[in-house]
């Protein structure tokens, strides 16, 4: 006891300079592995089926499976000025499937006849920018969250010149999407557990991304908390994305999907 004592009494003489410069900036991130499922996957009008085995006709299967992947967030909180929030996250599914059978999608097309390998990666990038309600041990958040897809459709016979390669991209640029966010959290201080959630989501019509997170966050008891609080996170996360034929008066139909990842995920945490 005399020891722990002693250690988080030097802390406090350590770090109490830091502590006082940090007071008009908060800073919380998170690091960790997503374990991800394939809930749905329709493709280009339902002519491709993500999890399919079917290789004689529409829609042609590629039998894909969710792979787990790597996550990241920071969030950056000053006063006056919107919270900016950044987050990359890993997920897309990979599969093999011998068929014998044309494959349409984004406008490229291709007849494949052999083990057609595939991947969907639906990974990106997000940029948010928030208010936040302060509460007594709780904080609601919303604004504006902008999503870079940073990923594709893929399919090939290995050996082949039979490919199929689309980014989401327009003109070499990957896509933007808007989304509106609400977000929040419940602090539990006796336990040093933090509850919370967030949703992002673009309702326009028959084309709708929701992306709905829910998590726990536990802060060791260090003698270092006074500057920054380590823990570790975990939670749950469905993401889905349906594309419809038409959207905002624009011919989609080459893109009109219906996708759905989800999967638990847990990680490293920080607050500063």
């Amino acid at each position: 006891m005399k020891i722990w004592m002693a250690t988080a009494a030097a802390a406090t003489v350590l770090f109490a300079p830091l502590a006082s410069a940090k007071v008009l900036i908060d800073i919380d991130g998170g690091l960790g592995y997503s374990f991800n499922s394939l809930n749905e996957g329709s493709l280009a009008n339902d002519s491709i089926d993500l999890q399919g085995t079917n290789s004689a006709s529409e829609p042609v299967g590629l039998n894909q499976d969710a792979e787990n992947g790597l996550y990241a967030w920071t969030k950056i909180s000053v006063p006056i000025f919107p919270d900016v929030g950044l987050k990359y996250q890993n997920l897309y599914s990979t599969g093999t499937n011998t068929v014998a059978q044309t494959v349409e999608y984004g406008g490229e097309s291709q007849t494949f006849t052999g083990d057609l390998e595939s991947e969907f990666d639906l990974s990106y990038f997000d940029l948010s920018l928030t208010y936040g309600i302060p509460l007594p041990s709780a904080s609601v958040d919303f604004g504006l969250n902008f999503r870079s897809l940073i990923g594709g459709f893929s399919a090939e016979v290995d050996g082949t010149n039979q490919s199929i390669d689309t980014a989401f991209e327009v003109g070499g640029t990957p896509i933007i999407v808007p989304m509106l966010y609400l977000g929040g959290h419940f602090d539990i201080p006796v336990a040093d557990v933090r509850l919370g959630g967030e949703l992002k989501t673009l309702p326009i019509g028959d084309t709708n991304i929701t992306d709905l997170e829910l998590k726990g966050t536990w802060f060791a008891p260090l003698p270092t908390n006074m500057l920054v609080k380590l823990g570790v996170e975990a939670g749950y996360r469905n993401y889905g994305l349906t594309i419809g034929e038409s959207t905002l008066g624009a011919d989609t139909s080459d893109f009109a999907s219906d996708v759905n990842y989800s999967g638990f995920f847990a990680g490293a945490a920080l607050s500063f």
